[in-house]
């Protein structure tokens, strides 16, 4: 018995959602004439970062740390290269569930700890209802572009064989340049973090039978 025809479409769907946290990593660094003192001062620095996440109200499970590197630091002078010093480097990711919270690690974590922003990237949670809403846009999506080939042709759609999904897939979120450097802040100054929206895109792959 020949195999019954069918057609395989992708729906897709897109939609901007609101985040529910943002991701943020912070890397504290130091230049030092020998590894010790660069060491302890980057040591002095994540101390003073961490404790300013407690009184945040910031959880320990919240933020993970990476080791502290040490590295030599070279310059090019009179056509050489000459050691000027060893830097030793660390960072933190931290996720922040408010946007009014992001702002004030930012502000205390540069000004207090001298950390400079490395990355920040708002996310969806998993069971988000806007994400199982998306796919169901994306199914219908499908089932559009079906109905409307076979209807093209003068046939009909049958039950559906096979339902495929690509994980949805966030765009990138901006950075904030503002943000991203180094340079020291008065305690006066007040910063404000916009989180913006995240553009989620579904998409789905559907089989379904055709009747002639």
């Amino acid at each position: 018995m020949p195999a019954m025809p069918s057609v395989t479409v992708r729906g897709s769907a897109l939609a901007a959602v609101a985040p529910d946290r943002a991701e943020l990593s912070l890397a504290i660094t130091h230049l030092a004439a020998d590894p010790a003192t660069a060491l302890e001062e980057v040591s002095t620095r994540s101390q003073r970062l961490e404790q300013m996440l407690v009184a945040l109200g910031i959880g320990r499970s919240e933020w993970t740390t990476d080791g502290v590197q040490v590295a030599e630091e070279h310059q090019w002078k009179n056509d050489s290269n000459v050691l000027v010093g060893h830097r030793a480097t660390t960072a933190l990711t931290v996720t922040v569930r408010s946007t009014e919270l992001v702002s004030a690690v930012i502000r205390d974590g540069v000004t207090d700890a001298g950390a400079s922003v490395r990355s920040l990237t708002w996310r969806v949670d998993a069971d988000n209802p806007a994400r199982a809403a998306l796919l169901g846009a994306a199914a219908r999506d499908a089932l559009v572009r079906a109905t409307a080939y076979a209807e093209a042709l003068g046939l009909r759609l049958g039950e559906v064989e096979l339902i495929s999904e690509v994980p949805l897939v966030p765009e990138p979120s901006p950075q904030p340049r503002t943000m991203m450097a180094a340079a020291k802040m008065a305690d006066s100054v007040e910063l404000s973090v916009s989180s913006g929206t995240v553009e989620l895109n579904a998409e789905v792959y559907v089989r379904f039978a055709i009747l002639r």
